[in-house]
């Protein structure tokens, strides 16, 4: 067992504990963010040279940064100074500078991303985690299975702490693969992308976990009604990516940000009165430094109170990625329709729709697929999509097909996305 680690852990997840129990109020929440959120900004967030400038002004006065700022000049972004091309080569083989940890994205959209952290930000970020998803984790050891394309150093904070029995399973291998290993190492908990807790609901392993955290991509409401069915138990989402963690689920299933470790600032989606694209400052970190950083992705907030009593801002639902808004052609501007509203178009064509693809493969091309099995649903779920993109004030040539839907093992499922030459 490694004994700083152990300790570490122990402390950041008491302070998670502390900051939890003293949030008893919006007004107290955001007092006490406000507070960190000044004291960041006045010293550690400026300690890079991409923010030297920015020292002590208000939040709303620093830049807005995004994925291409930083991975085109990481060394001003980061306190080591480490370039991007060091950041690879550290990968590549698998070393690191000593007391830090590096790590990359999947690179869904081609666009691999790269983060470097510390071990005291690794164990934050793991005690943040225990506090809100494995509160008991003192008084019972859990044998947690971290399910996902590609493993990460952060993941390894949890084994080095010695309170978690933690393996990963490499869904690079396939995801079939992992069931039998899977059955073998009987995880109390599995950490998975919801491609594969569907498909491993659908299997005939006998696993019975006592929770399921969903991560790493949108989980469909079918996907969760299959899953939740199969297993018994509400799945549970974790929101986070190679920019931080942000998000985790209450028992309840609501998804609460983490607003006592970072800032959101939230940038309306045009065409749209409901979903937003939030910029993150994460002042829990300090050896990579994101203020009002642009995430890609589709959120839609709740306001409505969560029965856990919880003041933290809650995520009604991901929709999805920027990214994969279709932009199609009409009279006046083009109209841009978002990845929620297609998916429902889909899937209330017809109740036995229970997968499907819909991409954008031209400007004014879109095609539908489903599985063979379902065939003769495509004339109701293309007729759908036909009357929504009427609806819009659009009329892309819209091709039906069926096509075996078999969810990637090596990068992110999406349903709705738009693949333009």
């Amino acid at each position: 067992m490694n004994l700083s680690a152990t300790v570490f852990t122990l402390a950041a997840f008491a302070e998670a504990r502390r900051r939890q129990a003293s949030a008893r109020s919006r007004h107290h929440l955001l007092t006490a963010q406000q507070k960190r959120l000044d004291k960041f900004l006045a010293g550690k967030a400026a300690a890079v040279p991409a923010f030297a400038d920015f020292q002590g002004l208000p939040l709303g006065d620093w830049p807005v940064m995004d994925k291409a700022a930083l991975m085109t000049d990481f060394a001003r972004y980061n306190r080591l100074g480490l370039t991007a091309p060091e950041g690879w080569a550290h990968l590549e083989a698998g070393t690191a500078p000593k007391g830090y940890a590096i790590g990359a994205s999947t690179g869904t959209s081609g666009n691999r991303g790269l983060y470097i952290v510390s071990a005291r930000e690794r164990y934050r970020w793991l005690g943040t985690i225990l506090a809100r998803a494995l509160p008991d984790f003192l008084v019972r050891r859990h044998r947690v299975a971290i399910v996902l394309p590609a493993n990460s150093r952060l993941y390894d904070a949890a084994n080095e702490s010695g309170r978690l029995q933690l393996r990963f399973f490499d869904l690079g291998q396939g995801i079939d693969a992992q069931f039998l290993p899977l059955a073998e190492f009987q995880p109390t908990v599995i950490v998975a992308p919801p491609k594969f807790l569907r498909a491993l609901s659908e299997s005939d392993t006998s696993l019975a976990p006592e929770r399921i955290f969903s991560g790493a991509e949108v989980l469909d409401g079918e996907d969760r009604r299959i899953i939740e069915a199969r297993f018994g138990h509400k799945v549970r989402e974790i929101y986070m990516a190679t920019e931080g963690l942000f998000a985790i689920a209450c028992k309840h299933g609501t998804l609460h940000l983490l607003e006592d470790q970072l800032a959101f600032e939230f940038l309306p989606i045009e065409d749209s009165d409901t979903l937003v694209t939030p910029l993150i400052t994460d002042f829990s970190r300090e050896t990579q430094v994101m203020v009002r950083y642009r995430m890609n992705d589709v959120l839609e907030l709740s306001d409505a109170p969560c029965p856990c009593g919880a003041p933290h801002r809650a995520i009604r639902q991901i929709h999805g990625r920027c990214d994969d808004i279709f932009t199609l052609p009409s009279y006046g501007r083009p109209v841009r329709v978002t990845p929620d509203v297609i998916r429902n178009a889909v899937l209330r064509a017809d109740k036995r729709i229970s997968d499907f693809r819909v991409t954008q493969i031209a400007r004014n091309k879109v095609l539908l697929e489903l599985k063979a099995e379902e065939a003769d649903c495509l004339p109701a779920a293309r007729a759908s999509l036909d009357a929504l993109f009427r609806a819009c004030g659009a009329a892309p040539e819209v091709t039906a097909a069926t096509a075996a839907l078999a969810p990637p093992s090596d990068h992110k499922l999406r349903r709705v996305r738009v693949a333009l030459p």
